[in-house]
């Protein structure tokens, strides 16, 4: 079948190659009218021969003509994990209030994978990129830098003064997290975190290193490193507290969604309960924090703020206009969630 061109469109609705060019590439207006200089009986016309001659613009050719695609490229460890989706979810919505397309991909915590996912995407002219960098990236990322591509950092940080970042204080994060417990009598405080060494874990870190210091429990500071894979990292998790119940461990930090549910898991292997035998400060919403009672206090992240801000971003360092590309946010300490009560910002 012959393939349906803008001249054929043109000569069927009886107007200009130029009117029709005018008409495909505007975008809809809020008043659900196209912003082209076109008559709206004229733009109607031409759009309902393009649908019945099935005529589909090519974008590919639309922005080597205009210089621009309109396009983004948003890579992340892993989209299933809720608290990537959610970001992503967000990212969607301000893009597309902004006349912008996302391409969305997972890394999988692969910095060959990545390299190779930011190789594609350049090859589909994407006028920006916001990534969550994993751990051994610097190369892939000078890639960006290397073409001119304006990038974004999420979540993690990585060295380099061409990238924008949108990043959580995950230093106080730790911090607000530890300190809540010391205000509730806890001395022996331990961590859980990965080996990984991603920087928003390692700012964490320092975070509860910091608040034990500062109350003279210095001496009392353990930090517990598991694998990533699922299947090491419970059982890394249940040892630790099998071990942790009889040295008289009173309160863990488990600074990620996931190593808090293997932390619960680990609690249901080995028959202890919360506040019982520990208790626990976790990060981002579960609802197996508010199903638990009391609901276990945890760390909220500005998600959808993450997401405005970096695609804002991202779009001005595109135009060119940006003055600060280090935006800093702010983590909250909540008690209450979703089921039954609001979250309430934690005081001490």
């Amino acid at each position: 079948m012959k393939k349906v061109t803008i001249r054929d469109v043109a000569k069927e609705a009886g107007v200009s190659v130029t009117l029709v060019s005018f008409v495909m590439n505007a975008k809809m207006g809020k008043d659900g009218r196209l912003d082209c200089p076109v008559n709206p009986n004229t733009a109607r016309r031409v759009l309902e021969v393009a649908k019945r001659l099935g005529y589909r613009r090519n974008n590919a050719a639309a922005s080597l003509r205009s210089g621009r695609s309109h396009t983004i490229a948003v890579i992340v460890s892993d989209i299933s994990n809720s608290f990537f989706s959610d970001i992503c979810r967000h990212i969607e919505n301000t893009a597309y209030n902004m006349g912008t397309t996302v391409i969305f991909a997972s890394s999988d915590e692969n910095p060959d994978k990545l390299s190779n996912l930011i190789d594609t995407v350049i090859g589909y002219n994407v006028e920006g990129m916001i990534i969550a960098p994993c751990l051994g990236s610097e190369a892939a990322l000078k890639k960006a830098v290397d073409y001119n591509i304006p990038t974004v950092l999420i979540d993690r940080d990585m060295p380099g003064e061409d990238f924008g970042r949108v990043l959580v204080d995950n230093v106080d994060a730790g911090f607000i997290a530890t300190k809540y417990l010391i205000h509730q009598g806890f001395g022996k405080i331990e961590m859980v975190s990965y080996k990984s060494g991603v920087t928003s874990l390692t700012d964490r870190e320092r975070g509860y290193e910091k608040a034990m210091e500062e109350a003279g429990l210095q001496d009392y500071i353990n930090i517990h490193k598991i694998e990533y894979e699922a299947v090491a990292a419970k059982k890394m998790v249940r040892e630790t507290f099998k071990d942790a119940s009889k040295r008289g461990t009173e309160a863990f930090i488990l600074p990620t969604k996931k190593i808090a549910l293997y932390g619960f898991n680990a609690l249901n292997v080995l028959g202890l309960n919360l506040p019982k035998d520990f208790s626990f400060v976790c990060f981002d919403e579960s609802d197996i924090y508010d199903l638990n009672k009391p609901v276990v206090p945890h760390v909220i992240q500005p998600l959808q703020e993450i997401a405005e801000k970096s695609v804002e971003l991202l779009n001005d360092m595109v135009e060119g206009e940006t003055k600060n590309k280090n935006i800093s946010l702010k983590a909250k300490l909540v008690v209450g969630g979703r089921l039954g009560s609001e979250p309430i910002a934690a005081t001490f």
